[in-house]
């Protein structure tokens, strides 16, 4: 009931019996063709259930808790795990869906591998002195801006690359809709969205638009990274790629120190 799951699944060798996904997954190709249930966050028990699952494994946000009492119910396990925000959860995340499918052994695997193509990625990272301020904004048109903050998944890799996650260190937890007045205190580096919010907004033109964009440094000196959300959201065994290709960028936008 998340991408970041689906791709663990298919790690460990249980693609072949995935039978259907949330929206979230876009990873790995086989996984793209599967039939949807709909959105993890917002299940509804008939639509899983038409699928025929001898197990559903979801996370911390998979709700209405109603519908997940509904499946059980009708005599479906469901398997709940933590949603990881540090590299370490994620290990751990591995290691509970190794022992939930029977394989320790392949997980255990799967984490050396994740942790040292992490390791491998984070030892090209420059160090800033002093750090960038970045802020991760999500959006799906002007009406849905948030600013992230601590306990998401986007702070471990903001810091993760030498930077600070400017929402988190402004005290926002989880999400906050974002003022033009919080903004500019903010003020943040580097602005990192999703290329499907990027998209909504009509580019780096109509995010600057909005009001407080391009009175921070990031917007004035137009440094907007953009990735898609199946990769800067979903904390799993590629968050390794996206680690690199967020350090490659960064460096472009404000070089070596």
């Amino acid at each position: 009931m998340s991408g970041d799951l689906t791709e663990m699944v298919f790690a460990l060798g249980f693609g072949a019996s995935v039978v259907a996904t949330d929206v979230t997954t876009v990873y790995p190709p086989e996984a793209v063709g599967l039939p949807v249930v709909g959105v993890g966050r917002f299940l509804t028990a008939e639509g899983v259930l038409a699928e025929s699952p001898t197990l559903v494994i979801g996370d911390t946000q998979t709700s209405p808790l109603g519908t997940i009492e509904q499946i059980r119910s009708a005599g479906v396990p469901v398997v709940i795990l933590e949603v990881p925000t540090t590299f370490d959860g994620l290990y751990l995340k591995i290691g509970q869906l190794g022992e939930v499918l029977g394989v320790r052994r392949e997980a255990t695997t799967l984490i050396d591998r994740v942790r040292t193509d992490i390791e491998e990625a984070l030892s090209t990272a420059p160090r800033y002195d002093p750090p960038p301020g970045l802020a991760f904004v999500y959006s799906r048109g002007p009406d849905v801006m948030l600013l992230f903050g601590s306990e998401m998944t986007t702070q471990p890799l903001i810091e993760a690359v030498g930077g600070v996650d400017v929402g988190a260190a402004a005290g926002v937890v989880g999400t906050v809709s974002i003022t033009p007045e919080a903004l500019v205190a903010a003020s943040p580096d580097v602005i990192i969205i999703t290329s499907e919010g990027l998209d909504a907004l009509g580019g780096i033109e109509g995010l600057l638009a909005i009001p407080g964009f391009a009175a921070t440094p990031a917007g004035r000196d137009r440094r907007i990274l953009d990735y898609p959300e199946g990769d800067i959201l979903t904390f799993g065994p590629r968050i390794a790629d996206t680690l690199a290709l967020l350090i490659q960028d960064l460096r472009r936008e404000l070089g070596d120190s």
